[in-house]
């Protein structure tokens, strides 16, 4: 195990959402924003939605590049570029990031499943200015992992994941470096397997509970064992009053260039904005956005997927603004 402190960002970031004033339609913007930079994804895990997606589609660059600077004009300081899919798809990923950290953006973080992040890849996004990865590996041994990722990269990303230490450390960059793991019924048992894996070469770690994500993913709650009391698998229904902070925190630009409210909205039904047609700014305080909020105070969310998230139930849901949403194919 390494000896030297290890970065506690991940955590504080977590908790900053326990400050959320849930009672303000018209919060603040947002001092972080998620950019989906593509809905596509190498891999096909057993608990996720994405491969339900209908639409693959990436965020044009410069309209990110736009968006980036309405970031910069009002306040955002950090932004996680990935969201539904997985960030390396995309070829430009080191020119996004570096962008954002040459305008000004002072925290700049990916989740991947890390099968792509090679050496060769990494290492032009790392430079580029990024200040932390989470890996999403889901299983604790090779043969699990095939199953759930539905792609035989286990071994691949275990040596991945170490090359990003061992680059760090050679290299005198701060870049936080974190794991994270959504047990199922394949890998029950496994988490302490993979904690010995990734211990030594990572600085914190995140055991989610399997969710319906967001209210998408209605097959884990049949097929899985879905904690009631956990919201998007990570967030507990006690500790945030039964009630989501996201739509008072934070936002997300859809790879189509939509402000959606929730990071895990892989059918566009959370969309309040056309970001080609709107401002950032003038999208945070709409009246569709600041509708939904009132809504969230008012615990009044039958029909929306915010309902069938918060319940952990399968409840029917329309979109918010059909014309932006993209349902699952069938």
């Amino acid at each position: 195990m390494r000896t030297k402190e290890k970065d506690t960002t991940f955590a504080k970031k977590k908790a900053l959402r326990t400050s959320v004033d849930w009672q303000n339609p018209y919060p603040p913007f947002p001092r972080e924003i998620f950019f989906d930079i593509s809905n596509a994804c190498n891999h096909t895990c057993v608990f996720c939605s994405n491969k339900k997606i209908s639409e693959k589609a990436n965020l044009d660059k410069d309209l990110a590049f736009n968006l980036i600077d309405q970031c910069i004009e009002n306040g955002t300081q950090d932004i996680g570029f990935y969201a539904t899919g997985e960030p390396f798809i995309r070829k430009d990923l080191a020119e996004l990031v570096g962008y954002a950290k040459e305008r000004g953006i002072k925290y700049i973080f990916i989740t991947t499943n890390g099968a792509l992040a090679t050496p060769e890849r990494a290492k032009s996004v790392i430079d580029a200015g990024l200040d932390s990865v989470k890996f999403s590996v889901n299983a604790g041994t090779r043969e699990s992992y095939k199953k759930v990722h539905g792609k035989d990269d286990f071994e691949k990303v275990i040596e991945h994941i170490k090359w990003f230490d061992s680059y760090r450390k050679e290299n005198n960059i701060k870049l936080g470096i974190y794991y994270s793991m959504v047990p199922t019924k394949i890998t029950k048992g496994e988490w302490p397997l993979l904690q010995e894996i990734l211990g030594p070469y990572t600085d914190d770690e995140d055991l989610r509970g399997c969710s319906n994500q967001g209210g998408n993913m209605y097959e884990n709650n049949y097929t899985e064992e879905v904690d009631k009391n956990n919201l998007l698998g990570s967030l507990s229904r006690d500790q945030f009053c039964g009630k989501c902070p996201d739509p008072f925190f934070r936002a997300t630009i859809t790879p189509q260039g939509f402000l959606t409210t929730c990071v895990v909205d892989y059918q566009n039904y959370l969309c309040v904005a056309d970001l080609r047609e709107e401002s950032l700014k003038d999208a945070w305080h709409n009246e569709h956005f600041v509708n939904l909020r009132k809504r969230h105070i008012a615990n009044d969310l039958k029909g929306l997927i915010c309902h069938n998230c918060l319940g952990n139930c399968n409840d029917p849901a329309e979109p918010l603004i059909k014309e932006f949403s993209r349902p699952f194919k069938k």
